[in-house]
């Protein structure tokens, strides 16, 4: 097989070993578009799990541990940990402690928020890392987790504030809470569950 000549190269520099060098040089390159073709095809609507997972650390949102616990109903939440309610002694307990230990959820204990629900924030996020927090933006977030919301102005605290009509459970406060941390520094957004 003949080494077909650069037309990159000067007429005076055409020799077989030049064109092998350049020959080797463009197979590189015809990589690396393969590469360049992936991440540009790359989307946050046809992403697989992991490449998803990616892309949100590169948005800085990397997909959130959910405390098992906050699927539950019945629960008293002091800092971190959930706690199920006593009836007989009217205070919580976790395991066999009680009042159970104030300190994080043990490793092994959480799940990852669900995958098409990560989807749907992922795009929500990029928007707000794009053009920043914004009533938009808000609605936008609060709308992936229930219809009947209220969204207002506090004067004196001077924060977003998103009422659930409905009762949205604690995994869907903690997700939203946390979310909100993370990108709002004033004005806050401060969610309340309706019951």
């Amino acid at each position: 097989m003949a080494i077909e000549k650069s037309p990159y190269l000067p007429k005076q520099m055409n020799g077989p070993v030049i064109n092998s060098v350049m020959s080797a040089m463009e197979e590189q390159l015809d990589n690396t578009k393969i590469i360049e073709n992936y991440l540009y095809t790359l989307k946050i609507s046809t992403a697989q799990e992991t490449e998803l997972e990616n892309i949100g650390r590169i948005i800085g949102y990397p997909r959130p541990l959910v405390p098992e616990g906050l699927n539950q109903e019945n629960l008293l939440i002091f800092t971190h940990l959930p706690q199920e309610i006593d009836e007989t002694i009217g205070f919580g307990t976790i395991g066999e402690e009680t009042g159970g230990r104030f300190s994080t959820v043990e490793p092994g204990e959480s799940n990852y928020m669900a995958l098409g629900l990560y989807r749907k924030f992922l795009e929500k996020v990029a928007y707000i890392k794009r053009y920043g927090i914004t009533i938009y933006a808000v609605d936008n977030i609060a709308r992936l987790i229930a219809r009947n919301y209220t969204i207002s102005w506090n004067e004196t605290t001077q924060d977003i504030e998103i009422h659930f009509q409905n009762a949205i459970g604690y995994q869907n406060v903690w997700i939203l809470s946390e979310l909100f941390y993370r990108l709002a520094t004033a004005p806050q957004v401060i969610i309340y569950d309706g019951e």
